[in-house]
């Protein structure tokens, strides 16, 4: 069977017939063809509470905070759902903002964030959180004893506060969107960086990564209870959550308190995307397509999904565009010298979230074999231990005349993960 990789905007084929295959892929559907009755739904018979309409009844400013460019939730066909019952309740289009979650992303054009968003009425506005902006963040309590939480300052005076995000496994915060978009979406670096570096702790004098910070994992996970916590400290009024189908488009959606619609979410994730736990010696994967292999911290989530398959020292064929690099410039000092034993020693001397990634990434090379399609310098590539390749077929057809018998896994449609529990 020939089988086509999401790469960038485009797709890569290999040639597997001859091998025999075990897809590894999500039970989703594929995304709704009528998008605006899925979220008309959601917004107007929450999981618990009143409609958005009646929610909004009465306020006179509502800021939504959505996903950055890193995220995939089609809000052009999201965000009119939502902004026309604000409307409906009486706002006025300059009463409305926008908000990127941006976290500690980097912000992106304006160009590039008109294309994120969608058309929307004259008067809305529209802005991107900048975790380093102090004037623009206010403190709204601790995230423990003697670290302080603050907030974008718009999302924490809005009267009336919306989140929109989707539910994903998340490598090390069990799962994305829901809580996430308060914390870390529009929140301040240093208290990003704080609750990140809870995935180490120390044991016999060295950062030892927390067991439970893993991809679906909830309780006992430290990052992901006191991003939870965060969250209660500036709740928002309704939580839109979604979740996407095997082909990226949105197949499902809820609305509610946030813990409320999150849990839902979770639930319907989990039954989607969370499989039997199998292991194999060979693994074909892919990034996913953009956004999620633009950058190498985005890529490397559906390296991490595809790994959890893989045996140790087995062939990982993986294909990722990264046609925008690393991601993030703080993750250069880690790429300059991409030893375990250098990154941990940057790490304790303090924490900086793209290290652990980049930390992530070589502790893979390391285990497994993994083959990179990509249009990253094949030298650095390389140094962070992939193999880099060009022509897939080539590793394929080593395959067939290596007579390989065990089933090669496919993880071409969707990241699945090993089912929790």
């Amino acid at each position: 069977m020939i089988v086509k990789l999401p790469y960038g905007l485009e797709s890569v084929a290999v040639d597997l017939r001859g091998l025999r295959m075990r897809p590894l892929q999500p039970a989703a559907p594929r995304g709704a063809h009528d998008l605006g009755r899925l979220l008309s739904r959601a917004v107007d018979f929450p999981v618990d509470g009143k409609g958005l309409v009646e929610r909004a009844g009465g306020c006179r400013s509502a800021v939504i905070v959505v996903p950055d460019a890193t995220r995939r939730v089609n809000l052009p066909h999201v965000l009119p759902v939502i902004v026309n019952r604000l409307l409906v309740a009486g706002l006025s289009p300059e009463s409305v903002t926008i908000l990127t979650a941006c976290g500690t992303h980097p912000p992106t054009s304006d160009g590039a964030v008109a294309e994120l968003i969608g058309e929307l009425p004259r008067g809305v506005s529209i802005g991107q959180h900048d975790s380093r902006d102090g004037d623009g963040l206010i403190r709204v309590g601790e995230l423990r004893p003697g670290v302080e939480l603050r907030l974008n300052r718009q999302a924490v005076e809005a009267e009336l506060l919306i989140t929109v995000g989707a539910v994903r496994h998340h490598y090390f915060a069990g799962f994305g969107g829901g809580p996430k978009m308060i914390f870390p979406g529009v929140a301040g670096h240093e208290e990003i960086q704080a609750n990140h570096s809870l995935v180490f702790g120390r044991g016999d004098g060295r950062l030892v990564r927390h067991p439970g910070c893993e991809p679906g994992a909830l309780d006992q996970n430290p990052v992901a209870e006191e991003i939870a916590r965060a969250a209660d400290l500036r709740p928002p009024d309704l939580a839109v959550c979604l979740v996407p189908g095997r082909d990226g488009g949105i197949a499902w959606a809820c609305a509610g308190s946030w813990r409320a619609s999150f849990d839902a979410a979770v639930g319907r994730v989990r039954e989607w995307y969370e499989i039997p736990s199998q292991r194999f010696d060979h693994v074909v994967a892919s990034g996913g397509g953009r956004p999620g292999d633009s950058t190498l911290i985005q890529a490397h989530k559906g390296l991490d999904a595809a790994c959890r398959f893989a045996n140790p020292g087995a062939e990982v064929l993986f294909v990722a565009e990264l046609g925008e690099g690393p991601g993030s410039p703080a993750m250069g000092p880690f790429l300059a010298d991409p030893r375990p034993e250098s990154i941990l020693e940057l790490l304790a001397a303090g924490y900086v979230q793209y290290g652990h990634t980049t930390l992530r990434i070589v502790e893979k090379t390391a285990k497994y074999r993994v083959h990179l399609k990509s249009s990253m310098e094949p030298g650095s590539a390389r140094r962070l231990g992939f193999l880099p390749v060009d022509n897939l077929d080539e590793i394929a057809d080593r395959w067939r005349t290596e007579g390989v018998e065990d089933r090669v896994a496919v993880m071409a449609e969707g990241h699945v993960w090993p089912r929790v529990g």
